[in-house]
């Protein structure tokens, strides 16, 4: 279930833990996480985090820019391992901060098919590029040499497109069926729903309608991203099960260590 308030600055914290596979297990509690990202979080509430949560590994999917722009390894306690697994570059998903935000939502407006158009654009690239099959395979040789069962925690910076993508193909090599993957990606949406409907009314207000719909677009997990990612993967190489075995390289038997050591 998503956790949401109880760390000031983290947007939110998902156990993946009960989920519930195909064959009716569940995944284990207190191994597999997702989050927004957590350089926002000062000294006091990194404390409060690694106090109720069992991270030992922090996977930041976000791009070389966005670190720069808002670092979090030097934060994190020792002891903590920090990877850096980008699933795009910059020029795929610019680095936004309150300096460029604004000009940035005016470029996508823009484009043809606006906002909407950029970010199943941007699933299809953090599916299926050179660099993101890369670091999905360092993620999940991760996963499949936990010896000590330490838990992991996926990031982006809101924990919502590119990690949403992570967490669909995790799941679905744990076992559980794609459509409820994507609707585990889709719960992204109980998080900072008054927040959503406070900034849409602002844009509205003081920007335009127009724009307040655009990032409203770019603030929420839609089907229509995802299946865009899922789409382009059945296109290039057939099938999310040729993907994982040809493309990212799971094995049957990496696949039933890994439901091993992460299903009930």
């Amino acid at each position: 279930m998503l956790e949401m308030g109880k760390i000031k600055k983290l947007d939110y914290i998902d156990d993946l833990g009960g989920t519930i596979t195909s064959n009716l297990h569940t995944l284990k509690h207190g191994l597999l996480y997702r989050s927004s990202h957590l350089s926002k979080l000062d000294e006091e509430n990194i404390d409060k985090l690694f106090s109720r949560y069992p991270l030992k590994n922090i996977i930041d999917l976000r791009t070389v820019e966005e670190i720069k722009q808002a670092p979090e390894k030097e934060k994190l306690p020792s002891g903590v391992n920090y990877y850096h697994f980008p699933l795009a570059d910059d020029e795929a998903n610019p680095a936004v901060n309150k300096d460029n935000r604004l000009d940035i939502l005016n470029e996508l407006v823009k484009l043809k098919g606006g906002v909407k158009s950029h970010i199943t654009k941007l699933y299809r690239i953090v599916a299926t590029s050179e660099m993101a099959i890369a670091s999905y395979k360092e993620i999940f040789h991760l996963l499949l040499n936990n010896k000590n069962n330490e838990a992991f925690d996926f990031h982006c910076t809101q924990g919502k497109d590119r990690t949403g993508i992570l967490i669909v193909l995790i799941l679905y090599v744990l076992g559980v069926s794609l459509k409820s993957a994507i609707n585990v990606y889709l719960s992204f949406n109980k998080y900072g729903v008054f927040r959503r409907i406070a900034i849409f009314l602002g844009m509205n207000l003081v920007v335009s309608p127009r724009k307040a719909v655009a990032l409203n677009a770019l603030l929420t997990a839609k089907r229509k991203y995802i299946n865009a990612a899922i789409d382009e993967i059945n296109h290039k190489f057939g099938s999310l099960d040729l993907y994982i075995k040809n493309i990212i390289g799971l094995s049957n038997e990496d696949i039933k260590k890994l439901r091993k050591q992460y299903v009930n």
